[in-house]
């Protein structure tokens, strides 16, 4: 008995000698996946479960007067023909935002040029957004990049 508890003793000292190190042993394709669900998280805070693209986009009309919701995008399309103006009819209001932006930031830049042009107000507004094959693929680059 004196000897088994002697012995527990000097196992028990030699635990506390420890160097402190541990070694690791896993598969390397395991970081291959943490890599690959890292890129899939970023881009998810863009992208909702149905694959459409989450961003904003500027809310510059919400009217009944038809005329006149049909001349605004006469006028946007005329002075911003690189943004995509979209008109919708929600009865009994024609509402027409523009711009496809991944960042608020941008949106909010668009949005002081307009103020001029549209003094009754506008407001940058969460949406479902289009984006090119170009945009989506430098979405995807930059995702990469980041790691």
């Amino acid at each position: 008995m004196l000897v088994c508890i002697s012995l527990l003793h000097v196992l028990i000292s030699l635990a506390q000698f420890d160097t402190g190190k541990v070694e690791v042993i896993k598969d390397p394709r395991i970081d291959l996946l943490v890599k690959k669900q890292a890129q899939i998280n970023r881009v998810a805070v863009f992208k909702n479960s149905r694959g459409e693209f989450k961003g904003y986009r500027i809310m510059i009309m919400n009217t009944n007067n038809r005329d006149l919701a049909y001349k605004t995008r006469a006028e946007i399309l005329r002075y911003y023909p690189e943004f995509n103006v979209y008109m919708t009819y929600q009865s009994p209001y024609y509402k027409i935002k523009m711009g496809d932006f991944l960042k608020k930031a941008d949106a909010d830049k668009l949005k002081k040029d307009l103020a001029s042009m549209f003094p009754q107000g506008t407001f940058v507004m969460q949406d479902i957004i289009k984006l090119s094959p170009e945009d989506e693929a430098q979405l995807l680059k930059e995702a990469e990049e980041e790691e």
